[in-house]
């Protein structure tokens, strides 16, 4: 199972639909500072449940929600989708690919969807718990971390890996 695309919609410095696809082995998101790399890592985990705000670099969840700037207006509501191709059947679905979205508004009303269906947190949550995907994983890695792991002893990175 791998990450084939996520879409973001008025999440931190996308005010519009932005739209990532990636290929198959190991992904890096590279620009320059400022260029919202660090928010596509946030992105990620946010649709995958992550439910502190502090996670996803915030104070409150409503951080995510596009805020304004540069002459683009602060939007309602931010949304993400990841899809992960599913075609090795890690996941017991008689489907190729799988998407996550997750939506929410500055109410504070919030909403997930698999496969387009309406669903619960613990859904999505239930559905990753034996995928090598979601946040406790090591499979989305934030810059910081990187950092981390190759500044490491050699024996730290074993116990790591």
């Amino acid at each position: 199972m791998r990450l084939k695309s996520v879409t973001l919609t008025g999440f931190k410095s996308f005010p519009s639909r932005t739209r990532l696809d990636f290929g198959s082995g190991v992904s890096v998101v590279v620009g320059p500072n400022g260029s919202g790399k660090s928010n596509v890592t946030d992105a990620v985990l946010w649709a995958m449940g992550e439910q502190s705000p502090l996670a996803v670099r915030g104070q409150s969840m409503q951080d995510v929600i596009f805020g304004g700037g540069r002459g683009v207006q602060a939007r309602s509501s931010a949304e993400v989708e990841i899809v992960l191709d599913n075609s090795d059947g890690t996941v017991d679905l008689p489907v190729g690919e799988i998407s996550i979205a997750r939506r929410l508004d500055r109410s504070g009303e919030g909403t997930y969807r698999l496969n387009g269906a309406r669903c619960r947190l613990t859904d999505v949550i239930e559905m990753l718990s034996d995928t090598g995907l979601g946040k406790e994983t090591h499979s989305v890695i934030s810059q910081g971390r990187v950092d981390a792991i190759v500044t490491s002893k050699p024996r730290d990175r074993r116990l790591l890996i």
